[in-house]
């Protein structure tokens, strides 16, 4: 091979290194409304409960749903947030506490882009995970960890 398409093959490398790093970064999602969320868990047969009175003297939350599955097997809980700033603080918080409680067999995975994040642990047959985007928080502590693909599916489904 010839120093020219050594040369060429490199630079098509890193070229198409920094492209995918750069576009993976620059992913955004769009936020559910509160609306939409509520509508979607009433679809799924989810009991669904407005709970912004719990957070009443928290005057950063602005609108709190929970669903949960007829059986009460788990609770989604989704916030509204006064911004995004908020919301951030309010998914880091939620993110640390989490981590806190992590131990030795445990799995955990995050993702994030322009405008979301999204961190999710799995140990002692639990599922957590929080995830945020822009001024909205899903919220998720499960004693089950079997329940972990109906809540991912359900959060699919309404593309959070």
């Amino acid at each position: 091979m010839s120093i020219f398409k050594v040369k060429a093959v490199c630079l098509l490398a890193v070229f198409t290194l920094t492209f995918a790093l750069l576009t993976g970064c620059s992913q955004s999602k769009d936020p559910v409304s509160t609306g939409a969320f509520e509508s979607a868990a009433q679809q799924k047969g989810y009991i669904v409960q407005d709970g912004t009175d719990f957070f009443a003297a928290y005057d950063y939350v602005k609108l709190v749903t929970l669903a949960s599955p007829q059986d009460k097997a788990f609770q989604i809980e989704y916030y509204e947030l006064n911004d995004e700033a908020v919301a951030k603080s309010f998914y880091d918080s939620n993110r640390s506490n989490f981590i806190m409680m992590k131990g030795d067999e445990s799995f955990e995975t995050t993702d994030s882009g322009k405008n979301y994040e999204v961190y999710k642990l799995e140990m002692y047959g639990k599922f957590m995970m929080i995830e945020r985007v822009d001024n909205t928080v899903i919220y998720v502590h499960s004693t089950d960890s079997s329940n972990k693909t109906a809540i991912e599916t359900f959060l699919k489904e309404i593309n959070y």
